[in-house]
C-alpha cells in the first residue's frame, strides 16, 4: 500500500510570496534567504509506502532487489532519496539471476541521484563465497561495487577473522583495506574440512593497512 503526502503550496501562492518578497526593500538579506527556503521546502514531495519490494537495474545486467516493511520517499528538484525502516533486506543478483551478496540492517537510506545505500543499525553483509561483514554503519554504492564504513567492521571468512576500524573495498569482500587492524584470528575447522579451508584461503585477498 502507497501513500502520498504532497505538500506543495500551489503555484498562485508561491508566486504572491516571492512577489511580496521582492517588493519589500526592508527585508535584510537575512530574512530574504528564509523566504527562499521556505519556498524551496514547500515544494517537497513525500511518499508513505508499506511493503517495499522493488529492483534497481543498472545498464539492464546488475540487478538489486530491495524489501523492506515500511518506506518514506522525498522528492525535491528531481532527486530522491528513500528511507527504509523496520527491517531491511538487500540482495545483489548476477546477470544469471544467482545471488551476489546480501545485505541486512534495521534501517537504510537509498540516494537515487548517487545510486547509494547507507545501512544502519546491526549490519551484516553476506557474500555467495563465505564471506561475512558485521558493523552498524555501511555505505555501499551500486554504481562503483564498493562499500565503506568508519565504524568498528568485523569480517569474517570460512578460515579467519579480522576487526577494525575504517572499512574500504569492494561489495564482494574480495578486496578490502582497513585503515586500523585491532585484532585478527585463524577459524578452528574439522579435519575432514581442512583440505576445503586450505583451499578457499588461497583465494581470499589479503588486507591492507595504512
Amino acid at each position: 500500500m502507497t501513500t502520498n503526502y504532497r505538500h506543495i503550496v500551489p503555484v498562485l501562492l508561491i508566486s504572491v510570496l516571492a512577489g511580496w518578497a521582492a517588493g519589500c526593500t526592508d527585508l535584510s538579506d537575512y530574512d530574504r534567504e528564509r523566504m527562499e527556503d521556505a519556498i524551496s521546502d514547500s515544494l517537497l514531495s513525500v511518499t508513505e509506502s508499506r511493503t517495499i519490494n522493488m529492483d534497481l537495474i543498472e545498464d539492464g545486467h546488475r540487478i538489486v532487489s530491495v524489501h523492506s516493511p515500511y518506506a518514506l520517499t522525498f522528492t525535491r528538484d528531481g532527486e530522491t532519496e528513500t528511507e527504509l525502516q523496520d527491517s531491511v533486506h538487500v540482495t545483489v543478483l548476477d546477470t544469471l539471476g544467482g545471488v551476489k551478496t546480501t545485505v541486512v540492517s534495521k534501517s537504510a537510506r537509498y540516494l537515487g541521484r548517487k545510486s547509494e545505500f547507507h545501512f544502519k543499525d546491526d549490519v551484516v553483509v553476506e557474500t555467495d563465497e563465505g564471506r561475512r561483514l558485521f558493523t552498524d554503519y555501511l555505505e555501499w554504492s551500486q554504481r562503483d561495487q564498493t562499500i565503506h564504513s568508519p565504524d568498528f567492521v568485523i569480517i569474517v571468512t570460512r578460515s579467519d577473522s579480522i576487526t577494525g576500524y575504517g572499512l574500504d573495498g569492494t561489495d564482494d569482500l574480495q578486496d578490502y583495506r582497513l585503515s586500523e587492524v585491532t585484532g585478527e584470528f585463524e577459524l578452528e575447522s574439522s579435519p575432514a574440512s581442512a583440505s576445503d579451508s586450505d583451499a578457499d584461503s588461497d583465494s581470499e585477498s589479503a588486507y591492507e593497512t595504512d
